[in-house]
């Protein structure tokens, strides 16, 4: 009999990959759908309807709906009578390194201590394979990418076996504490008992569920964390989740592990099942359960005028059009709520960028480009090399708040007049006052980014790896941009946050 090929199940895991970064599953996209219908804040409004634009821009060209295609997490289930005659282990590797050339993925895959790149998503420990067993002989694997920006967000806690009613208390302080940070709307996995690993386990394991099927103590923690108003970005609304799933196990007398792992609205995943009794050829795209989304869904949001015009969006009716290098005169102006569409030259700028930048500064050496009147952009694009230059496949902002305690220096150094991230940074307002502001992009929506960005004018310390090094981009119209802190001192996440502590 012939049995189930090593190479076959890279090309599915290859596949499956593609599918899970470039289409989301049908019961997410109602989700969104229905947070979109029954919001009434506008600016939320505006965050739903560019996330369900970058969910149909993906879709119909096939590239990841987010920069961060994160680091690959698989859900493996193999039959009792299933025959392998390979190791599993590498050809799930295999695909994941494919994968990573051909959808492509972003490398994001860095040893701990030194945060050298592998450069394929491949390294110790990953991709985080799990395993499990089911009758019969076929094998199932599942990929759920796992973004860092969600992921940052999530945490754990041993509580003693009295504070049983402290559960919900800990994942709405969870939820509380991450803020626009993980782009909401999120999906909140909640793994009881068990041990340290395993509750962290079934928190992850739960985010496959489908979205809405939910008991009456989930739907309780659901309500609450909605209560909060941090809605969609962190900027306020109805919807700051859209699910909260709980899976639990029993533990030792003596403990109460509860943890809590949080999903960005972008819940990816996909799976498939193979034969491992059959000599399958090749896998096609019907045997991936890649949840294409339904046209319903697809063409009822599109933001093709209103991206052009700002119309029925947030803020003051007419949206500021502005173009780089930018004046202090040009900010001044902002304030907190308005649209922003930028033109012109912007650089991105994560981590190790400000952190490099800082060390020239201090040695009183130059910086290779030039900071006067810029806009700095939060964001670790995934390129791809094209025709002797770079092609930028997709592109939307990191997570400020990693940021945060580098900012004051470069803006004491370096005459940057906009910040252009998600989620906000704690306490800014008086670092950017008069000087600066920060303007909020739609979280995830990488897809919808490269349509504005019109070419890549250079790159600076790619020794720092894709993510991290200094891009100068070229774009038009590249918005809509929300001022969420403005030169004058007004906070929007602030406030929002200053709201949901009530």
């Amino acid at each position: 009999m012939n049995v189930l090929k090593s190479q076959v199940v890279a090309d599915a895991v290859e596949e499956m990959i593609k599918q899970a970064e470039t289409n989301l599953p049908p019961d997410v996209i109602e989700a969104l759908v229905g947070a979109r219908d029954v919001e009434t804040d506008k600016t939320a409004t505006a965050q739903i309807d560019a996330i369900l634009e970058n969910i149909s821009i993906a879709d119909d060209r096939a590239i990841p709906m987010c920069q961060d295609t994160g680091i690959l997490v698989f859900f493996v289930e193999i039959g009792r009578d299933a025959r392998i005659g390979f190791d599993l282990d590498g050809a799930i590797h295999q695909g994941v390194k494919q994968a990573t050339n051909s959808v492509p993925l972003r490398p994001n895959a860095v040893e701990p201590l030194t945060r050298l790149n592998s450069g394929d998503n491949t390294g110790d420990g990953l991709p985080d394979i799990n395993y499990s067993f089911k009758d019969g002989k076929a094998i199932t694997i599942t990929v759920a990418p796992k973004g860092a920006g969600s992921e940052n967000m999530s945490a754990f806690r041993m509580l003693k076996p009295s504070q049983v009613g402290r559960v919900k208390d800990f994942v709405v302080e969870t939820v509380q504490n991450a803020g626009g940070m993980p782009c909401p709307p999120i999906i909140v996995g909640v793994g009881i008992g068990g041990s340290f690993d395993k509750s962290a386990r079934l928190a992850k394991r739960s985010l496959l569920r489908k979205l809405g099927d939910m008991d009456e103590y989930e739907l309780e923690i659901l309500q609450a964390i909605n209560s909060l108003g941090i809605g969609p970005m962190g900027l306020g609304g109805r919807t700051t989740a859209l699910a909260v799933h709980v899976e639990k196990a029993h533990c030792h007398t003596a403990s109460l592990p509860v943890a809590v792992n949080i999903q960005c609205w972008a819940n990816r995943h996909a799976s498939v099942t193979l034969d491992a009794g059959d000599d399958l050829a090749h896998v096609t795209e019907q045997q991936i359960n890649n949840h294409y989304p339904t046209e319903e869904y697809m063409t009822k949001h599109h933001l093709t005028e209103q991206h052009m015009t700002g119309h029925n969006l947030t803020g003051q009716d007419v949206p500021h059009h502005l173009t780089t290098p930018l004046t202090q005169d040009d900010i001044m102006e902002l304030q907190a709520g308005d649209i922003v569409y930028l033109s012109g030259t912007i650089y991105t700028a994560r981590d190790e960028a400000h952190l490099r930048i800082l060390e020239l500064t201090n040695e009183d050496k130059p910086l290779p480009f030039d900071l006067e009147g810029a806009a700095l952009y939060h964001c670790g694009p995934l390129m791809q090399k094209d025709k002797g230059g770079w092609r930028t496949v997709a592109a939307g902002p990191t997570t400020s708040a990693r940021m945060t305690d580098m900012t004051p220096q470069v803006l004491d150094n370096y005459n940057i007049r906009a910040i252009i991230g998600k989620g906000g940074m704690k306490n800014i307002a008086p670092v950017l006052e008069d000087r600066c502001v920060y303007l909020a992009y739609t979280g995830g929506c990488a897809a919808l980014a490269v349509d504005m960005i019109k070419g890549v004018r250079d790159v600076h310390w790619l020794d720092l790896g894709m993510p991290e090094a200094v891009w100068v981009l070229e774009v038009e119209n590249f918005g809509p941009l929300i001022v969420g802190v403005d030169a004058r001192g007004r906070d929007l996440y602030g406030e929002v946050s200053g709201l949901a502590l009530k």
